[in-house]
């Protein structure tokens, strides 16, 4: 009488094309990361530079200047990671993009920033490879918040919005790879007035609803863009590139407007409310937005906004029929969202 026996079956020895068809579907980096560590020919047939469109994850950055680890949570597999950076202790959190924080050396008090005693020393962070650039003396800012872009790429500008002291506020970008900071208007009263999409500088007028558009390669003012339908001054707003579009997602309660700059044509651009931006989905914190294929994700719902308000609520709101869902989240202070990312980035 025969018994069944148990095949061992050498795993090692799938052939590269289909070790990269599973790692397409793997939009979890931990998922990645264990699929590249089964065996050497796995390792090898899949390089981090291989890494398939990663769903965002929330990062909390209530308690990153005195405690040494950092807590990630994802949507998606209801699991809370904690990680370890060497060099994040004391470090301020101002902004993320494809993996990277923009980071300011916080070596005194609060008081002391707002006082013009603090002068920021910006990096840029990776906070899973712990690679690091850091950018130009910044001197002329106390205290900066960061504006753009949403994807760092060889020769782009890297734009903050910072306090100078004396209730002034001004704008500058750098080039990754230079030494040197390039000043833009000072007359801002905070933040969210300005943004930065695709090298070109949006300024929002807000009494007005007014904005103007500089190119920052020429320097030139580019367009003057009349306001959105119904703009109402007080309102927040979020910009946001998607896939070649530029979108602005306005704000009022839980109630979102989308609207899309219209730059076809030989008429000047304008903005056109939208309640259908296709295949993608939004996301949204109080630092600004990005978009996503929703296609290239399970359980990611198209033509929606996920939205990180600062308490770490999640909502996902339907552009369409603005309905809103709330999705868990074990955090309860400020938080952002943060792609993964284990590729350097690297400057000229």
């Amino acid at each position: 009488m025969e018994t069944n026996k148990t095949v061992e079956r050498d795993w090692s020895s799938l052939v590269p094309e289909l070790l990269n068809l599973i790692a397409r579907y793997l939009t979890e980096i931990s998922d990645f990361v264990r699929f590249r560590a089964v065996c050497t020919a796995w390792r090898f047939s899949t390089p981090i530079t291989d890494l398939p469109p990663q769903f965002p994850w929330i990062l909390e950055t209530c308690r990153f200047l005195y405690e040494p680890h950092i807590l990630l949570y994802s949507i998606i597999s209801s699991k809370t990671y904690t990680i370890h950076p060497p060099n994040v202790l004391g470090k301020m959190f101002l902004g993320s993009s494809q993996g990277y924080m923009l980071t300011d050396l916080c070596d005194c008090t609060t008081n002391q920033v707002f006082s013009g005693q603090h002068t920021c020393q910006l990096s840029l962070l990776n906070l899973l490879n712990n690679h690091e650039i850091t950018l130009p003396a910044c001197d002329f800012m106390h205290h900066a918040y960061w504006i753009g872009p949403q994807q760092y790429q060889i020769g782009e500008f890297v734009v903050c919005f910072g306090y100078t002291g004396c209730q002034r506020y001004k704008s500058a970008f750098c080039c990754l790879g230079e030494d040197n900071w390039c000043e833009l208007e000072s007359d801002f009263k905070d933040h969210f007035q300005c943004f930065h999409i695709k090298n070109m500088f949006f300024r929002l007028e807000e009494d007005t609803g007014v904005m103007k558009v500089n190119n920052l390669t020429t320097g030139t003012l580019s367009y003057v863009l009349p306001p959105v339908k119904d703009y109402k001054v007080g309102a927040i707003y979020y910009p946001v590139d998607a896939s070649g579009d530029i979108l602005i997602v306005f704000k009022r309660y839980d109630c979102f407007d989308v609207h899309r700059l219209n730059l076809s044509g030989s008429s000047s651009p304008f903005w056109v409310k939208v309640k259908n931006i296709g295949n993608q989905a939004l996301f949204i914190d109080s630092q600004g937005g990005f978009a996503l294929e929703a296609s290239n994700f399970s359980r990611v719902k198209a033509n929606c906004i996920y939205f990180l308000d600062s308490f770490s609520s999640v909502k996902r709101i339907d552009i369409d029929t603005g309905d809103l869902e709330l999705l868990h989240c074990p955090f309860e202070g400020t938080s952002r969202w943060f792609v993964p990312n284990l590729v350097h980035l690297q400057a000229k």
